[in-house]
């Protein structure tokens, strides 16, 4: 089964480093990234048919491959966490 995103999806972090690092992985998905006070949101656009799976796959792969320890991820007015290989 294949959930489609019918919304955008918010990534925090505590770093502009890992913000950056994650709008640029997630170019695909929009990435905008943006400043509150001492975190960093990036924001990613729910294009036509985009798979949440797939997204969800590449922001894991992105905090293994950077060694990016965790971030918030909120979707549909849920808040979740997700931890990458530190």
């Amino acid at each position: 089964m294949n959930v489609v995103m019918r919304q955008g999806v918010q990534v925090t972090t505590t770093r502009k480093r890992d913000a950056e690092c994650i709008s640029h992985a997630l170019g695909q998905y929009g990435g905008k990234v943006e400043p509150d006070g001492r975190r960093w949101f990036v924001q990613l656009s729910a294009s036509e048919g985009a798979a949440l799976p797939d997204l969800l796959t590449a922001l894991k792969q992105c905090l293994d491959e950077n060694a990016i320890g965790a971030v918030k991820v909120e979707l549909d007015g849920h808040a979740y966490a997700m931890e990458g290989l530190a």
